[in-house]
């Protein structure tokens, strides 16, 4: 159907008070070009005020974010707690995050752990990673690993990034928990797929000492440079190294340079190892 139509037909619907048509052409103003937040912001308080979860959700981060209307984070609490009253997962990690933080409202992280739980049970993957940490950090709740990764696994299986990076992270010794190779690289593998250049670099490491995988310097030297391209400035400091010692890659003083220059001002072995190869003959 075309934009206009539709539309004309759910504004036909929504002045009648007809709430799901409300919300309805709230969301095709606020998503469908051409877009207006303006007529957007109107139809979701229209709907949030007869009670809709959903658009209060999006009215609550409409007002947290500043998004057409004044930044309110105390307003965005109060539509956030309406929506996850009325069974809003999404509402439920908002509010849970808002009261961890203290937010727009006193902290209050006994309450963030009630609704992380309830987001979580609903399906929320990221309520689940906010379990996962407070659980890892014992915030509230006694710490533990166990139920840690329980919950770190649940959101995995949803294929979410941040879980993923945290198992890997877990399970290569990087938290207080002891290095368990065969997980650590199973981890590390699906969240490098998965984007994670945390876990691209530190799996590219293995690759370099095959530690855990067969010895592979030209894997690691790709993975490297995907992490590098990220943004990692490890990842740029050893992708560096790389081309400074033709591990991986072909030995390239130019590129070597290239790559520890951008890391040097993050990584101070990267800014002595840039100079020391400037000093080189």
């Amino acid at each position: 159907m075309d934009i206009r139509r539709k539309r004309r037909t759910l504004a036909l619907a929504a002045r009648t008070g007809d709430v799901d048509a409300q919300f309805e052409l709230a969301r095709a103003y606020d998503f469908e070009r051409p877009k207006d937040r303006r007529r957007a912001i109107h139809w979701y308080t229209k709907a949030a005020e007869q009670g809709h979860p959903r658009a209060q959700n999006y009215l609550g981060e409409s007002h947290r974010d500043g998004w057409s209307v004044p930044k309110d984070k105390r307003e965005a609490v109060r539509w956030f707690r309406a929506a996850a009253e009325g069974g809003d997962i999404d509402a439920m990690l908002s509010l849970g995050y808002a009261l961890f933080y203290g937010e727009g409202v006193r902290r209050d992280r006994s309450a963030a752990l009630k609704w992380y739980r309830r987001g979580a049970r609903g399906g929320n993957e990221s309520a689940m990673v906010n379990l996962g940490h407070m659980y890892r950090q014992g915030h509230v709740v006694g710490q533990s690993w166990k139920t840690a990764i329980r919950w770190y696994r649940a959101a995995a299986a949803k294929r979410h990034i941040a879980a993923l990076h945290w198992l890997a992270r877990i399970h290569d010794g990087l938290e207080d928990f002891p290095e368990e190779s065969v997980e650590a690289v199973h981890w590390l593998k699906r969240a490098a797929a998965a984007g994670d250049a945390q876990s691209q670099c530190n799996l590219a490491v293995r690759y370099i000492n095959g530690d855990g995988v067969r010895k592979d310097p030209r894997r690691a030297a790709r993975l490297y440079r995907v992490a590098a391209d990220q943004g990692d400035t490890w990842a740029q400091y050893l992708l560096g190294l790389c081309y400074r010692d033709g591990e991986g890659v072909r030995r390239n003083r130019r590129w070597a340079l290239q790559w520890l220059d951008r890391a040097a001002a993050d990584t101070p072995e990267a800014r002595k190892a840039a100079v020391a190869l400037r000093l080189r003959c």
